[in-house]
């Protein structure tokens, strides 16, 4: 048995599996007969070890050095070293599809596994078949067009090797499979929301599929954050976020189901918002396909882009299947659908409904500029591009919206608004004030004061409902303040965790704000011995050199680097900036060496050198405040989001529990 042959077979078994699921679903359904419901179950787990074999085939394959596959032929090398062939699975378009493929097939059996408990017969059979029928899709888009173990018939004796960019950095054994699970998951509430509607039960899934739709949030968030971090460590530009198209794409689904998340909150408290949650999850789950389909079309160019291949008719068909399903089944329920009541904006839910309009808004203007060119182009045939400053002279008023709502929702009470609302509001309202004019008194730009005054507005209204609900619970029970707050900390964890994302998201707010105005970049060639004085610097190039290894040939120029000002402070140390040559690639690339501190980052990057003499080499020094700080940001997010997926103790009963602050 050979690793071709058995991940050829086990990729077969795994769409007929897949397509048997789908046939049982929909006989449970049709029939009413929990016995193919069970029998559905039991498939998507041989399913699921259907495509861990054939995963773990290309592994093989990979890790052996078969070259008579065709995915290890185009896309793997004897020379790699071991992490990077343990990654080189999802590094190329066919592998991707299949570690896709793997992550839903664990999905849907997770789902088998709660359907029994959480769904009746009337909707378990529609979720499992939905899940079924995205499973048939991607196999089939593997075994019919996108096959991983094409036999070469002629094996040569080495590979064409893995994309450079995706060996230069640690991240990408992370940053993909985190994106995948956060994509994959969509689909759970995606196929909940499907099973609701075609059930004409509109309210209960809600509930269902909190737990779902937050884990899928929490790794796209992850996939976002070391995406950027990848882009600013390996790249060699010294930013993190350039409005690139896939990451667009990523970053569309993320809004779209953090407006979902807020929604859907209204939904379990008030029984309102039912249409609009079946639309943001919908749009969500067809945003991944949409990101999918630019990633491997071909229609845009990116560096995280695959090449042009033949799925992107595939997946735009898919695409379209996704968005008539969802979208048709809500236009036909929608006379349906009656809301608990009506909304009113000075109230927490119409906070939390323009929390999420807001959200949508800047998904469509992500959609409308990422798309933009194509349609000119189209039309027209005239080449345009929509880059950086466009997007960001959208977001900047985006976020400042986002910024002062992010606030204002928890403090404002369901329902009517009160006395205590308008003193909190106040106090955060000077916050604001007194931060802005802080950051002018320093003599920063006006959008960074403004970033500081946000920043400090919303931490006072996460400041006041916890001391609110602190204050509240020690008086009613008795108890000291300390013990008061770890009590509600314990027992309201979702409310507690909501506070740590909203202060993560400040953070992060606050250090872009800083991070993409105040970023310096110089450049010097310097001969070898030179010293270069800057920015509170003496940079000294220490010598050329050149280092053969396993997978590429490094030019090496170490700087010795001492901080000659409080400017500098942070920067001092020894660091080798490096270009790498790979056979796969003509030119260059970069290593750039990154220095962070509390303040200032210090980027070093080799840009070119004398390659005859090696005498001489132009380096450019990049200075970026605050960068670490995004990353502490994005890590306080995450932790949030485990915080209130983490399963709550016994909550305290010996006392009668008092209200927690904004419920």
């Amino acid at each position: 048995m050979t690793p071709g042959l058995l991940g050829g077979v086990s990729l077969v078994a795994a769409l007929v599996l897949s397509v048997l699921g789908l046939v049982l679903a929909v006989l449970a359904y049709s029939l009413r007969d929990g016995r193919y419901l069970e029998a559905a179950k039991r498939l998507s787990l041989l399913t699921l070890l259907a495509a861990a074999t054939s995963f773990a085939a290309l592994e093989w394959a990979i890790l052996t050095d078969d070259f008579s596959v065709s995915y290890v032929a185009n896309h793997s090398s004897a020379s790699n070293p071991l992490w990077v062939k343990l990654v080189t699975p999802w590094a190329a378009l066919e592998g991707s599809i299949l570690l896709w493929a793997l992550l839903q097939t664990a999905y849907t059996w997770l789902v088998g596994l709660r359907a029994g408990q959480s769904l009746d017969l009337w909707r378990a059979p529609v979720a499992l078949g939905t899940l079924f029928a995205v499973q048939v899709f991607f196999f089939a888009v593997m075994v019919f067009v996108a096959h991983p173990f094409d036999a070469v018939p002629n094996p040569p004796p080495d590979g064409l090797g893995t994309n450079p960019l995706l060996q230069n950095h640690w991240m990408m054994a992370v940053h993909p499979v985190l994106m995948y699970l956060g994509f994959v998951g969509l689909s759970v509430p995606f196929a909940y929301a499907v099973a609701a509607m075609v059930a004409r039960r509109y309210q209960s899934w809600i509930f269902e599929t909190r737990w779902w739709t937050l884990v899928a949030w929490g790794f796209l968030t992850a996939a976002i954050f070391t995406g950027k971090w990848w882009s600013y460590e390996i790249l060699g530009w010294g930013g993190y976020w350039a409005w690139d198209p896939v990451e667009n794409a990523s970053l569309i689904p993320w809004l779209l189901a953090t407006a979902f998340l807020h929604t859907a909150q209204v939904q379990e408290r008030k029984g309102l918002f039912k249409g609009w949650n079946f639309a943001f999850i919908t749009l969500a789950f067809a945003a991944t396909v949409f990101g999918t389909f630019l990633t491997r079309s071909g229609v845009i160019q990116s560096v995280h882009a695959f090449a042009s291949g033949p799925v992107g008719a595939w997946f735009l068909v898919f695409l379209l299947g996704v968005l008539a399903l969802g979208l048709g089944l809500l236009a036909r329920v929608s006379s349906e659908i009656h809301e608990a009541g009506e909304v009113r904006w000075r109230s927490r839910e119409g906070a939390l409904l323009a929390g999420a309009l807001f959200f949508g808004t800047f998904a469509f203007v992500v959609v409308l500029g990422t798309l933009w060119p194509l349609v000119v182009e189209a039309v027209s045939g005239a080449k345009v591009s929509v880059g950086a400053p466009f997007f960001n002279q959208v977001s900047v008023p985006l976020g400042i919206f986002m910024l002062l709502l992010m606030g204002i929702g928890p403090v404002l009470p369901w329902r009517n608004t009160q006395a205590e609302v308008v003193r909190h509001l106040a106090a955060m309202l000077l916050a604001l004030g007194v931060g802005t004019l802080l950051g002018l008194g320093l003599g920063l730009s006006l959008g960074v004061s403004l970033a500081i005054g946000l920043f400090a507005y919303n931490l006072t209204a996460i400041g006041l409902m916890v001391a609110q609900g602190v204050r509240a619970r020690s008086r009613s029970l008795g108890i000291p303040a300390g013990q008061a707050l770890w009590e509600l900390a314990a027992s309201h964890k979702r409310r507690f965790g909501s506070h740590i994302v909203h202060f993560g998201v400040a953070l992060a707010a606050l250090t872009i704000a800083f991070s993409q105005t105040y970023r310096v970049t110089e450049q010097k060639t310097l001969q070898v011995g030179e010293t270069w004085q800057t920015r509170g610097l003496e940079i000294r190039l220490l010598s050329i050199g050149a280092r053969e290894e396993a997978n590429r040939f490094a030019a090496i120029a170490p700087l010795e680097v001492r901080s000659t000002s409080r400017e500098g402070w942070g920067a001092d140390g020894r660091y080798e900036t490096r270009l790498n040559f790979y056979p796969q690639m003509s030119s260059p690339l970069a290593t750039p060496v990154v220095r962070y501190s509390l303040y200032n980052d210090y980027y070093f990057v080799l840009m070119q050198f004398d390659q005859e003499k090696g005498q001489w080499a132009t380096i450019k020094l990049i200075v970026t405040p605050m960068v670490l700080w995004l990353w502490v940001a994005g890590l306080i997010i995450v932790l949030g989001t485990l915080y209130i997926l983490w399963p709550a103790g016994a909550r305290v009963t010996s006392r009668q529990a008092s209200p927690m602050a904004g419920d």
